[in-house]
């Protein structure tokens, strides 16, 4: 399960027009998201007991009450590690990121009220927009990377209200995962 922010429609649409401005010769090297499966996510929460739904649910409603809705936009491309030595593509995120830090850690804390450890890491918002496919030698994985360095998003950048959240179950299927809602929380 994970908890997420719904993207809408034109921001899914830039987002997956990254994937088709690179070269030809490259976009098969990249296993690229499909748009109805693209989100923000807040929390990921990993294998989750079905009995815990109703209370992340409530964290849920009790970090959004205490905020306000705010704007994000998308931001440039990046790459996991690097972009000489990608695994992970992704877009960065911009706008009101002190409020979404904000928001995240009051869901932090709401989810540690019943006994979900906090995460180790530091959050760090982006939208995946692909994965590097497994055997792809080094040297077109850092092509790949250079040419999504360069990929280029519109002008002015696709903005995006954050007034929900959503509490999504992944479930794996042979074509790939489904994501089922499972809770929702209005912000304020």
């Amino acid at each position: 399960m994970f908890i997420a922010v719904e993207l809408p429609p034109d921001v899914k649409a830039a987002l997956t027009g990254t994937a088709w401005s690179m070269p030809d010769f490259l976009r098969p090297a990249v296993r690229w998201s499909q748009a109805q499966m693209m989100h923000l996510t807040l929390r990921f929460l990993g294998d989750t007991e079905p009995d815990l739904v109703e209370a992340i649910a409530a964290c849920m409603r009790e970090a959004s009450e205490r905020s306000a809705r705010f704007t994000l936009r998308l931001d440039d491309t990046g790459a996991f590690p690097a972009f000489n030595q990608p695994r992970v593509f992704w877009v960065g995120i911009a706008g009101e990121i002190d409020r979404l830090g904000m928001l995240h850690t009051r869901i932090e804390g709401s989810l540690a009220g019943i006994g979900i450890a906090t995460e180790d890491r530091r959050y760090n918002p982006h939208l995946t927009v692909g994965r590097l496919q497994s055997q792809v030698p080094p040297f077109q994985a850092a092509q790949v990377g250079q040419a999504f360095a360069h990929a280029k998003l519109p002008d002015p950048r696709p903005q995006f209200l954050v007034d929900s959240l959503v509490l999504f179950r992944s479930q794996l299927q042979p074509d790939g995962p489904r994501y089922e809602e499972l809770a929702r929380a209005s912000l304020a």
